[in-house]
């Protein structure tokens, strides 16, 4: 007679397992439950997106044909928010050259000054731009000046944190030497540092000029001029057409300089 094989038990399961498959199920009602949460804070309803597609269709038809007589004055606009963003980067890119070397480890005199010069990054890249902006509304006026400032001071803190980081990647050979053959301070920065990571420094600068250009559109709707204040004019006056041309205009613009400062960006990396 053959004998019946015996059943094949399953192994007990671990506690630790247990645990685990608990800890996931909890973490992930953890999750929902935010969301849930979020949803609600921001009174979330698929009722109203649905409802509310016939008044966007009614603001379509109320923007066509775009109004060509505000052409000009837009293009005259977009100009002076590139211009904005332009003034706004090369300030940032000054201070920010001389911030870095007190905010990279590797080459900073000494740890409280580091400390510090992290402090003024950190709490100019943390503040919008927008929201400087609204200050140098008040401290020198309405106008492009106040948003190439605003973009300015938000811009050291972005470009003082990745030049920064960059410069505690690099290799510290060259730096190393000099630093053993005597030079300076500055003399190091200026023929070891910088060479060594002169092209990663100016494709994040056209990639902050870039993100600037979009910046001043939003400096522009607290009083900081350009095109975004023109957009921000013609909504609140409900002249749609007017802003759909200046929309179009704003769409070819940054698209160009997007275009441009990834082709730069390729050539110099």
């Amino acid at each position: 007679m053959t004998s019946e094989p015996a059943a094949v038990r399953r192994p007990p399961r671990s506690r630790a397992s247990l645990r685990r498959k608990i800890a996931w199920a909890g973490f992930a009602a953890a999750w929902v439950a935010i969301y849930v949460h979020a949803w609600r804070d921001i009174d979330g309803s698929f009722g109203a997106l649905i409802s509310g597609v016939g008044n966007l269709w009614d603001l379509i038809r109320r923007s066509l044909p775009p109004n060509l007589d505000v052409l000009r004055p837009a293009i005259d606009a977009a100009v002076v928010t590139l211009d904005t963003a332009l003034i706004g980067t090369t300030i940032a890119l000054i201070l920010s050259l001389l911030i870095t070397p007190l905010a990279a480890k590797n080459i900073a005199p000494h740890r409280t000054v580091y400390e510090l010069a992290r402090i003024v990054i950190a709490f100019t890249r943390t503040i919008p731009s927008f929201i400087f902006a609204l200050y140098m509304v008040v401290v020198v006026g309405l106008g492009p000046y106040s948003a190439a400032i605003a973009i300015a001071i938000h811009s050291i803190g972005t470009l003082g944190k990745l030049f920064g980081e960059t410069i505690e990647d690099m290799d510290m050979g060259p730096v190393d030497a000099l630093r053993t053959s005597g030079a300076g301070r500055s003399h190091v920065f200026l023929h070891a540092v910088l060479p060594g990571v002169a092209p990663t420094l100016v494709s994040l600068t056209l990639y902050r000029f870039d993100v600037n250009v979009r910046d001043s559109l939003a400096t522009g709707f607290v009083g900081g001029g350009g095109i975004g204040f023109l957009l921000f004019n013609s909504i609140q006056l409900f002249q749609y057409r007017d802003a759909s041309m200046e929309l179009l205009v704003l769409l070819v613009v940054l698209l160009a300089v997007e275009r441009v400062s990834t082709l730069l960006r390729a050539r110099i990396v």
